[in-house]
Parts: C-alpha cells; structure tokens; sequence
C-alpha cells in the first residue's frame, strides 16, 4: 500500500468527533453521580430533604416508582430541585475542570521538555520546514520542532490552546540519516492535520482528573454515616461510567495513531513504519511471568500494539460503522437520556413531561446521529461492513444501557426508560427493537444516498436518518412508562400518538428525503426497467384494502363495536402498506428497492385511508366529531413504525442483488401476490377483532363507562316492574306526604279538559311528543304524592310516570319533546276571568341517566302565584318523567333530584 505520488500530500485525518462526544457525555453523568454523592455527604443539604422526606412520605404515603405529577412529588418539589442543582452543577463543574486540563496538560509536558533540555539541530529543522511544507502546513499553521534531550524516548505533539503546535521528537531520532525522522514527522503532522491536539490533552488527563475529585465528592458522605447501600450504590455507578470513559478514552487514542499511520503510509513512508513497528513488535515480546501485566499495559496502553499497527497498515478495513462503535453509541446514548431525564425531573418535571418526553428523546436521538456520518463514509466508500454489525451493536449498547441503569442507579435517580421493575424487560425489548430499526433506516438510507450524484445527497440523507433516529426512539418513553397499563397503552397508542405533531412532521419530511435522494440517486442513470413494478403493486394493494375497509361495518350500533370496526379499518390500511414494501423487497430487489418501497407502502396506506374517509363522507356513516384526524392519520403513522421495525430485515433484503444476480418477478405475479398477501392480511385482521385489543380515547371510555352502567336498563320492563319504579320515590318523600289518584298515563300535565289559549302549546302541555314512542310501548307505571293538609293553599304535588319501551327511543321522544318547547312561550289555562298565566321556560336538565331534559313553567293569577317543573330522564329502553307542581311555596329543589335519582336507581337495581 504505497502512495503513487510520494510527494503529494495524503487525506487529511478526520478528528474522531463522535468519540469526543461519548466521552463528554460520559463526563457529564460521572459528573451527576459526583454531584448526587456529594449532596447526600452534606449535612445541611440532606437534614432538610430527609426532613420534608419523611412529612411528604407520613401525608401522601409512599413515592412513586416512576416519574409522576402525584402529591408526594409536588410535597418534595423544593428540596428535589435543590438536589437538581447541584446535581447539574456537579456535571458542570467536571466538565470545567475537564477543560481545565487542555491548559494544564501541555503546560505540564512545556515544563517536563524544558527540564530535559532542546537540542538545536539545523538539518532537523530544515527537514521539518520541507515536511511540513509538503503536507500544506505553511505560515501560522505549521507546528514548531522541539529536539528534545535523551530522557524523551518518543515522538508526541502538544498544544496550548491558540497556540500552534510542538511536535516533539528524541534527539537521536533526529540526528539519524535515512526515512526514520521523515515517517515519524509524517505521522506527528497527520496528529497536527486533524486539529484536535489541544482536546486530546483533555482526554490524556481525564482518568487522572477523575480520583481526586471522586474523592472530594465521597469523603463528606463517607464521614457521616460510613458504609451504606446509597454509597455502595453510588461507588458502582461511578466506577462502571469511569471504566466506560477509560474504554473510551483508550480508544480514542488508538484510533488516533491508526488514523496518523495510515496518513504517513499514504504519503510514502509505509516501509519505513512497517520497518519501525516490526523491531519494536519484536522487542515488546515478555516473558511468561509478566503475562498479567503485560495484557494491562495492552489495555491501558494509549498506543496500540506495534503488531496491530503493522498489519493495520495492509488492512484498510477500519473500525467506522461496525459492531464496536454501535455498541459505544447505543450504550452511551441511553445513559446520557438516564442524565437528562433524572435532571428534569428534579429541576422541573414539566421539562420531562412537555411533549411526552422530548427534551430527552431529542438527547438521544443527537448521540445516535453521532454514529450516521461512519455509516454513510463507509457506504459511499463501498467498504461498508456487513449490515447486521451497526444494526445489532446499536441494539446491544441501548440494551445493555437499559439493563444496568436501574441497577447502579442510587435511590432518587431516574434511570431511562423509567417503567417498573416487573416490566424492564418489555421496556429493554422496545428498546433495543427501536434502536435496531433506526440504525437500518439509516443504513439503508446511507446506501441511497451514496449513489447519489449530487453534493447536497450525503446531507439530505443525514438529515433523514436524524429524523428517523428522533421519530424512531420518541414513543420509547411513553410506552415503557405506560406498560403496566395495557388499556391506557392502547388508548395512547391508537388517539395519543396522532396528537403529538412530532412523528406526523419526522413521517412527512422522511418521506421528502426519500424522494429528493431517489431524484437525486437516479440523476443521470440508465432507467431501472423496475422502476413502476411497486407502484403497480402499490395500487393493487391499496384496491383491496380500501374495498376491505368500506366493507368492514359495525354489527351492532354501540360502542364497542363502532370502534372496534374503526380501527380494523386502520389496520387493514397499514397491513396494505407493510404488504407492498415486503413484495417490493422479494420481487424488485435493488440499491433503490428499500426507498421505493417505502414510497410506495406509504402511497397504498395514504391511498386507501382516502379512498375509505372519501366514501363514509358520501354515504354519510357516523363519525366522531374529531375523527378526520384519526382517519386520515393514524395508519401512515403507524406504517411509518412498521418499517422502522421491519427495516433491520427488509433493508438488507431489498438490497441482496449487490452481492449477485437476483430472479426478477413479472408484473403479473407480483400483483398477483400482492392482491393474495393483501387479502390474506384483512382476513386476519377481521378475524383477530384488532392486533392488541381494541382502543378507547378518553370521551370513549367515558362513553363505554356509561353504557356499562346503565346496561340493566336495555330491557322491556313489565307494569309490574313500571309501577315499583315509580313507586320508588316514596323512600325520599317526607313521612307527611299522601298518595293521590293516579291520572291517566299520556293526557299530559293538565286535565284534559282544561283550555289552553295557545294551541303551539299544547304538544308540550299534552304531552303529545310521547305518541312517537307509541307503537313500542309495553309497560307504563304511575304514581302522585302531594303534601296538601286539609284545606291549606299551600302545597306540592308530585307525579312520577314510567315509561317502558322494546327500543331505545330517547333521543327521538326527547328531541320531539325540546321542539315542542320551542313553540311554546307562555300561555293562559281555563278561561277568563279565572284563567292561570304561565310562561315556558328553558331549564338546565338534571344531568342523571344517559339522557336527561327540564322545562319550568312559572304561574301567576292575582296573590296566588306557584311553580312547575317538567323533568325527563332516559336510561336505556325506559324513560322517567316527574312533573312537580309547587303552590304558594318555593318548589324543592334538591326533592326533585332525590326522587330522579332514586327512581333511577330502582330501574337499575331492582328487587
């Protein structure tokens, strides 16, 4: 591997930025962890939380597992935002620290060359000056040579910040003739080259940083109360993240020499480093009884073997994109949404809470983007490793992060995703599900883009890989913490999720990637004579479900049922989208075949949803108020999270035909077993009910709740049965009240006798809405109390009346019952001079059974003035009308209520 212009200068190495980022991220939770010991080891911080611990626990019991807005939360909101603080201020204060170290570190190695002495050596430096100059580092860029004295026995580079850099090489390296000086400059530049010499003075020094201050944090907690399961705790969860950062910080640097030797190899010294890595392979070989300590200098070593080194010159394979950096990831991205979440949830639970989670989401899904850019290196440079190593090491570290967090987590601390301890495994599996399929997507969409033509390729597809990362990981959060509750995890998953903008807008601007990389893929290739084969099934496929989803209708008009059918119809949509983009991938195989599909699974489930919302709008089927929302949107949501799931099996699929030729499938058979797949999916649906169960919002649980309660009612009561429930109200009246003659069920509320002066009033009056229900009445029961004594003037009547249907017809009769009202404003009863003035009044129904209606009507003649109620109650086939007639008194309110509801009451409990 030699270059072909030694004389040119190499690529420039890239900095290893997204393993600054694991590092720093890393840096910030030791830094929480430290605050947290810290905290617990003062005693005028923790006296006061112990203190409002206990009167918050003693009033509102326990503290809740999960994060949660109950009492005992908002009794501690003071002391755990104090707790919050510092341990923010405890990451913070690391991370300064930390930085510190980029001054601290070189002035240190300033002062350690300055003891050993510089040679000035003028052949060295004109040499330097010539290297440096063909490596394009001129002027104010180019590093300064130091020619230290014999103690310094190898090359290294340092900077202050702002300051250019030294490269610093042993004298004897720079009096010897030959490549030598050249190779080992070479590689100090490629160092200089990819401009982070000043940040790996940082990561040198982290592990040494890390002791003391552990040791300042745990000292205070340690004195108070000695050995105990919090400090334990906090000992475990300090040392695992400090072996994380030392792993990390190990690999960096290694990374770093195999990036400089590649650059020097490049630029034509590879023999002499092949040269130089043998002898020093040959001379680092110890004997038996140093076993043990040499495999801990290979660990802790910040260069790597000199063996490794020399066959990493002939072998371009390298670590981008495989199963190592995805599992560093993955893992270092649960841990820092673990860091955030215990944050806001001390600081301000409204922060965890706002959006369902999405400070936190957008936290992981930027850590997870820290991975796209090697994938999509890799893809571009056809070198990309198999695809299953980044699919399954991301999935692995989410997992892993998953499993320990709760486990080194110390009491108080959140660890992600929050659910209980019963349910970690269902919150481990989502996942590491989501993380599998996020890092497919991208994968996929890293090969689509590196056959992209066009400069702006390589960022639209980034773009869309950190949506699908944010889109993919979002509903983790929720569902994990909701999984202990199967029907508030349904409710949520089927009405919730459409509520949140965030997957609608991710869906929609995945989908504009898709199309701009496919425009931008295709630009200037020779046409795929596959092209239009998944639009054809795609159109298929969307026939059949939109038919499948017209036809699925509600056997029975209540609830359950209706929406039950609405979300088969959902499923049937999404079914037809994930049945197009699994026959794509089998009969289009292709580097486009993935995008297509998606494009076209999204076009069947769009298509049917439409052509469905389109015919119920036609034909007039019921629907909810806001139920457009939840038709047009929630199947292309969910199909979105279909192929994120499926992705880590249909991407490599789809893509097969770039290891060999694939069999392609006519257009007659792949519609074919389109339609048969299609098919085959509805009849599975519709004879499941709904995968998972069937869903309820809010209003329809209400709804469902009710129907529950008043189902006794759905039966055709006999007179028997009518004349208790009417008899009922005896239990509430007082002991002095009297039971009258029963007037006939149906005249109305007045003799039939009695002249009304407006005949727009007498439906009211006459009580004439009842004739609807007449055809389908069966049972009727009727019974009058009145409080009259002797001959007073002052007194209440009260008639209950039962009636019993073989339907439900409350709406109907009440409906005919509010217009008759409307015609009616006031009227005279009897005749002149003698006549009653009454005038009709709207009032507020009572609000008992499922359905309820009121009307007053006030009455005045001369000194004698009195007051009417007309009050109705539905409950399912039965309705209940009391009319209360109150003369020269108040009328009792709070009675009328008391017999509504205890007649209620006797229709749904009965004897």
């Amino acid at each position: 591997m030699t270059a072909p212009d030694p004389g040119a200068p190499a690529e420039r190495p890239r900095p290893l930025l997204w393993l600054y980022g694991l590092i720093a991220l890393t840096l910030l939770s030791v830094g929480q962890a430290l605050g947290y010991w810290f905290f617990f080891g003062m005693e005028r911080l923790v006296v006061p939380y112990e203190t409002t611990s206990l009167r918050c626990r003693a009033l509102y019991g326990r503290p809740a597992a999960t994060p949660s807005t109950s009492a005992y939360d908002s009794c501690m909101a003071g002391q755990l935002r104090t707790v919050g603080y510092v341990l923010l201020g405890g990451a913070l204060l690391l991370v300064a620290c930390a930085l510190l170290l980029a001054v601290l570190v070189p002035r240190w190695d300033q002062r350690r060359l300055r003891r050993h002495g510089r040679f000035d050596l003028p052949p060295a430096d004109q040499r330097f000056a010539d290297l440096c100059r063909r490596n394009g580092l001129t002027g104010r860029r180019a590093p300064r040579l130091w020619v230290a004295g014999p103690a310094v026995r190898h090359a290294f580079t340092t900077a202050l910040p702002g300051r250019r850099p030294t490269i610093v090489v042993p004298a004897r390296l720079a009096l010897e003739p030959g490549a030598r000086f050249d190779a080992v400059v070479t590689h100090e530049i490629g160092h200089v080259l990819a401009r982070d010499v000043t940040w790996v003075s940082v990561v040198r020094g982290l592990l040494w940083l890390l002791v003391p201050v552990a040791v300042v944090a745990s000292v205070p907690a340690f004195n108070r109360i000695g050995y105990s399961a919090r400090n334990a705790t906090v000992l475990l969860e300090v040392s695992l993240l400090a072996v994380v950062m030392a792993v990390l910080t190990v690999a960096l640097l290694r990374l770093r020499e195999h990036q400089a030797d590649r650059y020097a190899a490049r630029g034509g010294a590879e023999t002499e480093l092949s040269m130089i890595f043998g002898r020093a392979a040959e001379s680092t070989v110890r004997p038996e009884r140093s076993r043990i300590g040499a495999a801990l200098r290979r660990l802790l070593s910040r260069h790597p073997d000199p063996a490794r080194r020399l066959l990493a010159l002939h072998d371009e394979r390298t670590f981008e994109g495989g199963f190592a950096q995805a599992l560093a990831v993955g893992f270092v991205a649960v841990m820092a949404m673990g860091t955030v979440t215990t944050l806001a949830m001390m600081i301000k639970p409204g922060l965890y809470a706002w959006g369902q989670a999405v400070i936190v989401t957008a936290v992981g899904a930027a850590v997870l983007t820290l991975l796209l850019p090697s994938l999509f290196r890799r893809a571009r440079e056809r070198a990309a490793p198999p695809w299953w190593r980044p699919v399954t090491g991301t999935a692995a570290g989410m997992a892993l992060a998953a499993v320990v967090s709760p486990v080194v987590s110390a009491p108080g601390m959140v660890a992600y995703p929050a659910t209980e301890s019963r349910h970690a495994a269902a919150a481990v599996a989502m996942l590491a599900l989501a993380g599998a399929g996020v890092c497919a997507v991208a994968v996929g969409l890293a090969t689509l883009a590196a056959r992209g033509e066009r400069p702006t390729a390589p960022r639209v597809g980034l773009t869309a890989a950190g949506l699908v990362a944010f889109a993919g990981t979002w509903p983790v959060a929720m569902a994990a913490g909701l999984v202990e509750l199967p029907d508030a995890l349904r409710s949520w998953w089927a009405y919730g999720l459409i509520r949140n903008a965030w997957p609608a807008l991710a869906v929609a601007l995945f989908l504009v990637a898709l199309v701009l990389l496919r425009g931008q893929s295709r630009h200037g290739a020779r046409p795929d004579p596959d092209r239009y084969l998944p639009w054809l099934v795609a159109f298929a496929a969307a026939v059949v479900a939109s038919i499948a989803a017209i036809l699925v209708t509600a056997e029975r008009a209540d609830l359950a049922e209706q929406v039950q059918a609405q979300q088969q119809r959902w499923w049937i949509c999404v079914t037809a989208g994930l049945v197009v983009l699994a026959v794509t991938a089998l009969v289009a195989p292709g580097p486009y075949a993935w995008a297509r599909g998606v494009l076209a699974a999204t076009a069947a489930t769009v298509g049917a949803t439409a052509a469905y919302h389109g015919y119920a709008r036609l034909a007039g089927r019921p629907a909810e108020p806001d139920a457009s929302v939840f038709d047009l949107g929630v199947a292309p949501v969910w199909l979105f999270y279909g192929t994120v799931l499926l992705a880590p099996v249909l991407v490599p699929l789809a893509g097969r035909s770039a290891d060999g030729p694939a069999r392609r499938w006519s257009w007659v058979s792949a519609s074919a077993s389109t339609v048969a797949a299609t098919v085959l999916a509805v009849l599975l649906v519709v004879s499941v009910g709904v995968p998972g169960g069937t869903a309820l919002n809010a209003r329809q649980i209400e709804v469902a709740l009710l129907a529950e309660r008043y189902a006794p009612a759905r039966r055709v009561l006999t007179d028997a049965q009518a004349e208790r429930v009417a008899q009922a109200a005896v239990l509430v009246l007082p002991p002095t009240w009297s039971r009258l003659d029963n007037s006939p069920v149906g005249d109305g509320i007045v003799s039939p006798r009695s002249l009304i002066s407006e005949r727009d009033c007498e439906p009211l009056i006459r009580e004439r809405f009842l004739a609807l229900g007449a055809p389908h009445l069966r049972a009727t029961g009727t019974r009058t109390f009145s409080s009259e004594a002797g001959e007073s003037l002052r007194y209440t009547d009260l008639t209950i009346t039962v009636y019993s249907y073989d339907r439900v017809l409350a709406e109907t009769i009440l409906g005919a019952a509010r217009d008759a009202r409307l015609t009616c404003s006031a009227f005279a009863l009897g005749e002149p001079p003698n006549a009653l003035d009454f005038t009709v009044e709207q009032a507020d129904p009572p609000g008992i059974g499922e359905w309820s209606w009121r009307y007053d009507a006030p009455m005045r003649r001369a000194e004698v003035t009195g007051s009417n109620a007309y009050a109705m109650i539905a409950a399912g086939n039965t309705i209940i009308v009391v009319h209360m007639l109150a003369l020269q008194e108040p009328l009792d309110e709070q009675l009328l209520r008391r017999v509504l509801a205890n007649a209620l009451d006797a229709l749904l409990h009965p004897l």
